[in-house]
């Protein structure tokens, strides 16, 4: 069973964590992607996958579409949010990437993509500088931060917040997108034709929920990965989805307008004004209320600590922090 990594936890699954999120100088040392989540479960299996296919999202980040060998269907899954330990042949580091697409496309396309934004480290420059279409790696599945839509159902979660530094939208982009196609557009065929409204009114509301926020900070609008996927999702789900985009080194572009659930703020972070707004906005649905973050490390730690005092539950709060 995968679990959920919640702020009151996080001391206790990260080896060496003292209470106050900070490293004990035994553990500076892991810095490579084995060794920070060793404590986290993974699958057994290793699955061998090809790369079919390239492309350039940001100015510093490629997607990348794989497809595992047809016979590896059983061996290979993954809940939304999860992320892979990647084999490369050539290269001795082991790299961990999240996976960027949703269940339901692997189980239709026997393919899945990762994000991977450009740096120095081994896998991520062997992935810039040196892969192309038919270069095969192995991969593992891994991670406890997930959308697990069964276990939320249990728990009566009806409305979620996301928030995403940088490509920390990686895993989060997976999660909007399975919450969304288990509304049953996806599962229906040819959503071309398909009267949404009619849909939300048809199924069983219970089984779905009712908002869903994301709030996503970049440093630019070139930098905003997944920007026309996100766009389309909320367009198709305008009562559902809403963003709000944060660019904390742009001036605002003239052909960007502010419209009915979407809305840019440029040279502004997300800040401790901002999360104590959504959490007014949402004081009435509390206890069916979840909040999962990712972004870069101090990032975390203040959206955290704001998201607390503005009352909302630590164990509400789920987070990823590996690296």
């Amino acid at each position: 069973m995968w679990k959920l990594r919640s702020v009151l936890s996080f001391a206790a699954v990260v080896p060496g964590m003292a209470q106050k999120g900070h490293m004990i100088p035994s553990q500076l040392h892991k810095t490579n992607h084995l060794e920070r989540t060793g404590h986290i479960e993974r699958q057994e299996a290793k699955v061998p996958a090809e790369i079919i296919s390239v492309k350039n999202a940001t100015p510093t980040v490629k997607t990348f579409l794989f497809r595992p060998p047809s016979s590896s269907v059983t061996l290979f899954h993954f809940l939304p949010g999860q992320w892979l330990d990647v084999f490369i042949p050539s290269v001795p580091v082991v790299g961990g990437f999240s996976i960027t697409s949703t269940p339901l496309q692997y189980s239709r396309t026997n393919t899945f993509e990762l994000a991977i934004k450009y740096s120095t480290h081994p896998p991520a420059k062997w992935f810039h500088e040196m892969a192309k279409t038919g270069d095969l790696v192995e991969v593992r599945v891994g991670g406890d931060f997930v959308w697990n839509e069964e276990k939320e159902h249990e728990e009566g979660t009806k409305r979620v917040v996301f928030i995403a530094g940088g490509v920390g939208i990686n895993p989060l982009i997976s999660m909007v997108g399975a919450i969304l196609e288990s509304s049953g557009v996806d599962q229906r065929g040819d959503d071309d034709f398909i009267d949404r409204e009619k849909i939300r009114k048809d199924d069983d509301l219970e089984n779905h929920l009712t908002k869903i926020r994301l709030l996503y900070s970049a440093r630019t609008f070139d930098e905003l990965l997944f920007y026309e996927r996100i766009e389309k999702m909320r367009n198709e789900w305008s009562d559902l989805l809403e963003c709000k985009y944060f660019l904390t080194r742009d001036d605002p572009p003239h052909s960007l307008a502010t419209n009915f659930g979407k809305e840019f703020y440029y040279r502004q972070r997300i800040n401790r004004e901002v999360l104590n707004e959504l959490v007014e906005k949402e004081r009435p649905n509390m206890d069916r209320l979840k909040c999962f973050v990712c972004g870069p490390p101090q990032m975390q730690d203040d959206l955290i600590k704001y998201l607390r005092e503005a009352g909302m539950d630590e164990k509400k709060i789920l987070f990823e922090k590996w690296w």
